[in-house]
């Protein structure tokens, strides 16, 4: 089984091991950039991929049997699909969401305008979208209307109107669909929380590039840029507790968090897969695929063995004593 499922501008799969260091490429058609991914997506039991195509296309693909066992034809351009409830949502670039049931359309609603860059499950009932001239919202599936809505920041100090473009888009791991975290084309990080109020409660300014790529874990977000800045902050002190990663030298496109290891994973124009230690910050994986790198996700694979994790806690419980030796040394 496969570490990480990556995706190409191709068209092509790629299941990454990083023991055997070999790669499964699996293809839907032909390579083709008409045959573009632009968003992988497990589904609720875990068992299948959905591979949204950027144009009229998402193809269901099976992780465990390793071949594409359904698909949906969308009119349009495509941005995601992925599971709520017992449904199928589709989302296109225009905000049209369409909710599928047995393959065939169950009901549709509008989220938006031209230029919708990011829609995100936050329940099976809320989902979150944002774009270019579209503020951060929140959408309830059931009455299809928008609960909450995002308010742009306040007039620069020439009194101009500050551009909306939202490129990345993700909520805060357990904030209960209150905490969100928003990427700019202008190279800003804005935290947004609904229960206080609309416009963002914190923001940083990173780079001079947009922000391509966002995911979050804890308290933590992992966000990269056009320049192959791959950047952690901590959302408690988003200004002062900034962590880099080296080691990208191309625009990033996709990052991913394993669910239950250390471990950051990203891609992006340079062709590679990089996999980062999220706490020492050293580049434990690296792999040279071949083609432009969309997205990234994580399989339930253990990348690391628990004989390993085991080793690792008595070597930091053996340098906690030797420090505290070190200390009632000086002491004394």
């Amino acid at each position: 089984m496969p570490h990480v499922w990556v995706a190409t501008d191709l068209g092509s799969l790629r299941g990454v091991d990083f023991k055997t260091e070999q790669n499964t490429v699996v293809t839907y058609d032909e390579l083709s950039p008409r045959y573009d991914i632009a968003s992988l997506r497990y589904s609720a039991s875990g068992g299948e991929l959905y591979c949204t195509l950027r144009q009229d296309l998402v193809n269901v693909f099976d992780v465990n049997e390793g071949i594409y066992v359904n698909q949906y034809d969308v009119e349009g351009k495509l941005v995601t699909a992925f599971d709520v409830g017992e449904a199928l949502l589709t989302c296109t670039r225009t905000g049209q969401v369409l909710l599928w049931k047995d393959d065939e359309i169950a009901d549709k609603l509008k989220v938006g305008s031209e230029d919708l860059e990011c829609c995100e499950k936050v329940s099976d009932t809320l989902i979150a979208t944002a774009g270019k001239e579209q503020e951060l919202k929140l959408w309830d599936l059931e009455t299809q209307k928008s609960v909450w809505q995002a308010k742009n920041v306040p007039r620069d100090e020439l009194d101009l109107r500050i551009p909306v473009w939202a490129r990345s888009l993700c909520e805060m791991g357990e904030s209960g669909g209150n905490v969100f975290c928003v990427g700019t084309q202008y190279h800003q990080l804005r935290l947004y929380d609904r229960r206080t109020k609309r416009r963002p409660v914190q923001e940083l300014n990173w780079g001079e590039l947009p922000i391509t790529c966002i995911t979050s874990r804890g308290d933590n977000v992992f966000f990269g840029n056009g320049k192959g800045d791959l950047t952690r902050v901590d959302v408690r002190a988003i200004t002062r507790d900034v962590v880099k990663y080296k080691g990208a030298s191309g625009g990033l496109r996709g990052v991913a968090v394993h669910r239950t290891e250390p471990f950051l994973a990203s891609v992006g124009l340079d062709r590679h897969l990089r996999v980062h230690d999220i706490n020492t910050r050293e580049m434990v994986h690296k792999f040279y695929l071949k083609h432009k790198l969309n997205c990234a996700v994580f399989t339930s694979e253990r990348v690391r063995e628990k004989e390993e994790d085991d080793e690792e806690d008595v070597w930091e419980i053996l340098d906690g004593v030797k420090r505290r030796k070190i200390e009632d040394d000086n002491e004394g």
